[in-house]
């Protein structure tokens, strides 16, 4: 994805804005109460603004520094998501991915199909377009460059089975990254507003897909993917027994959480995989 967890290990490739690419290990080797994790990388040497790089990517995808304390606080007032606290104590919302490119590409991937498939056709561009590394017997993936993307046919996207009108959407992205007409990486400090009214532009990116990179890309606090139906179903089982609520009530429901909203998303959203 091009993530892989086995045997306790998390592992992936991870290109820094150096031009390395990584292999990574990482090992949960705490608690919940005192959680450390052990990170392992094979290659070059790294100097120290590799070594920030390298661990600003992993705190996108892994949250490594957020402070749960206020979050708890506000979900022990209501009983519904206090449950939710106690079933997930030390939980912490995992990102898409190392850049925000990443993210929108696996966002469009994910359009309008189940995880396992979209799992499948991630699987098949990263085996086929990334740039790899091999440690002993073992293969690290990064995710393909927009460069790569640029590189290939429509077809040859399409191919790993998306429809034509994702694979056209990806290359027309990949083409404004690398032309520089669209700064991907620049998302990170704009509005929510004005990056849905970014990505929007593109033909084949809409509400779900913008409000997808807002979550689990940008990791915007106020983010809530409403219209997505996994999302919609778990809100529901929580707030009107399981009558499949609309993407406005949902909306109405996040209200109340403010600022927490991300991660009682997240948290509600893990239902569906436990």
């Amino acid at each position: 994805m091009p993530e892989v967890y086995n045997n306790g290990i998390w592992r992936r490739g991870a290109k820094l804005d150096s031009g390395k690419l990584v292999p990574i290990d990482l090992q949960s080797l705490g608690s919940i109460q005192k959680p450390k994790i052990k990170l392992q990388y094979f290659g070059e040497t790294l100097d120290d603004n590799e070594t920030k790089d390298l661990t600003a990517k992993l705190e996108n995808i892994f949250s490594f520094g957020q402070d749960l304390t206020e979050l708890y606080k506000f979900m022990e007032q209501n009983k519904k998501i206090a449950d939710l606290k106690n079933r997930f104590v030390g939980l912490k919302a995992v990102g898409f991915g190392v850049t925000i490119f990443e993210c929108i590409i696996k966002a469009i991937i994910q359009q309008q199909i189940s995880i396992k498939v979209a799992y499948s056709i991630t699987n098949k561009m990263v085996t086929r377009f990334a740039e790899k590394m091999q440690v002993d017997k073992t293969i690290y993936y990064d995710f393909p460059t927009p460069e790569k993307f640029t590189e290939i046919t429509q077809e040859e996207v399409r191919n790993c089975g998306v429809s034509w009108r994702k694979a056209k959407t990806i290359k027309e992205i990949a083409q404004q990254v690398v032309n520089k007409q669209f700064d991907v990486e620049g998302l990170v400090s704009v509005s929510n507003e004005q990056a849905t009214k970014t990505l929007k532009q593109f033909h084949g990116v809409g509400t779900w897909t913008a409000e997808m990179v807002l979550f689990a890309g940008l990791k915007r606090s106020t983010a809530i993917p409403a219209g997505d139906l996994g999302v919609r179903r778990t809100v529901s089982k929580f707030y009107s027994k399981g009558k499949l609520l609309s993407e406005a009530q949902v909306r109405k429901i996040a209200e109340n959480w403010g600022e927490f909203t991300n991660d009682i998303v997240y948290y509600i959203s893990c239902i569906e995989r436990t």
